[in-house]
């Protein structure tokens, strides 16, 4: 009796070991190294998508089988012919190397994204070496999207192909406008942001009163850019995003007050930053340069303005007493950073400097 007293206990024992080796491996999961997952076929595949005229070009994925939920970064790469030897970033100009595959700008943290065309366009320019006379009326593009996660290898997903009709002429690689919109406006109005050189470094000034984000489209939510949750603060992602500045988002010690801002962000880096201006004054020839002339913030204008009879000859506009931004130009019209002298005769006039993006900007001066 007593033998088998101690067998049921060690049986039971030996079962409650389990048991808690089992609950110890499910809250203490080991990441998985898969080493693959899978690109699914969109469903336009059969169809010619026109890189002239889309506004984008959707794809999506399963998320790879890390033996638990993390959170993956992901990113497409194409290729003319299939093969994914040598990155278009690796190869620099005038190198003997041919690239046979680029790796697309955008990131993602869903598994699903939109190829930007032009994106496409110049990776496919760039690859092929094709002009006017070369260029085919279709061409074939294969696709596959990569999956990175802290502690674990760089994994690729399956190919797949699509045509499409190429775009030769797509330089410069970004459109002049982008768009910020925010609380300040109840999410109603968007404001734009301009790229001078076409560079994917964008630029404005607005007020800001709390989250915004950015969209490439005015009139449209598709592809807008917003905070990477799971990213450094101001990276931006197409998908997965959060607003920026938000106050109850991820990065709640770095949300700035409601205020002036020049607003700036990089599509070629993927970033965003805002810069307060606490203040914006007239400096010129009228006192040797040596002193600012102050403005103020009318919000039902949205301009900055003052009423003097001190300035004379020339003049410019700049921010907080520093000349990191300032504004002049060729005409009262359309401003810029460090843009020429302007110039006015004496008299007493009203400054109304309504401050949007270089070449946006202006200044109404009414004589008093």
């Amino acid at each position: 009796m007593k033998n088998i007293i101690k067998s049921s206990l060690l049986l039971l024992c030996s079962v409650a070991f389990l048991a808690a080796c089992s609950d110890d491996n499910d809250s203490n999961p080991t990441l998985q190294n898969p080493s693959t997952f899978t690109l699914n076929e969109p469903g336009y595949a059969s169809l010619i998508v026109d890189l002239a005229t889309s506004e984008g070009i959707p794809f999506t994925w399963s998320q790879p089988d890390y033996g638990f939920p993390v959170a993956a970064e992901y990113q497409l790469q194409v290729s003319l012919d299939g093969n994914f030897t040598t990155d278009l970033a690796d190869v620099e100009e005038g190198n003997e190397t041919t690239a046979n595959f680029a790796t697309l700008a955008s990131y993602y943290n869903v598994p699903s994204g939109s190829i930007i065309p032009d994106q496409l366009s110049n990776a496919i320019n760039a690859m092929s070496g094709w002009d006017g006379e070369t260029v085919p009326q279709v061409a074939t593009v294969y696709v596959r999207a990569t999956a990175t996660t802290a502690g674990a290898p760089v994994i690729y997903s399956n190919v797949v192909q699509i045509k499409v009709v190429p775009n030769l002429v797509v330089a410069p690689s970004y459109k002049e406008f982008i768009y910020e919109i925010g609380n300040e406006s109840g999410w109603g109005t968007s404001y734009a942001m301009r790229s001078p050189d076409q560079d994917g470094i964008y630029v404005s000034y607005n007020w800001l009163d709390g989250a915004f984000k950015f969209k490439p489209n005015e009139n449209s939510w598709d592809g807008d850019w917003g905070q990477d949750p799971n990213g450094d603060f101001g990276t931006l992602v197409v998908d997965g995003e959060e607003d920026c500045n938000k106050a109850d988002g991820s990065f709640p010690d770095n949300v700035q007050p409601a205020g002036f801002y020049k607003i700036q962000v990089s599509l070629v880096d993927m970033t965003w930053s805002i810069t307060p201006i606490t203040n914006v004054s007239i400096i010129g020839g009228f006192n040797d340069w040596a002193g600012d002339v102050e403005m103020t913030w009318n919000a039902d204008e949205h301009c900055w303005e003052t009423t003097t009879s001190a300035v004379s000859g020339e003049f410019k506009f700049r921010a907080n007493h520093a000349w990191d931004i300032n504004w002049g130009g060729d005409s009262f019209d359309e401003l810029k950073q460090d843009g020429a002298n302007l110039s006015i005769d004496a008299g007493t006039y009203k400054f109304q400097l309504y401050l949007t993006y270089d070449g946006g900007s202006k200044v109404v001066i009414t004589a008093q």
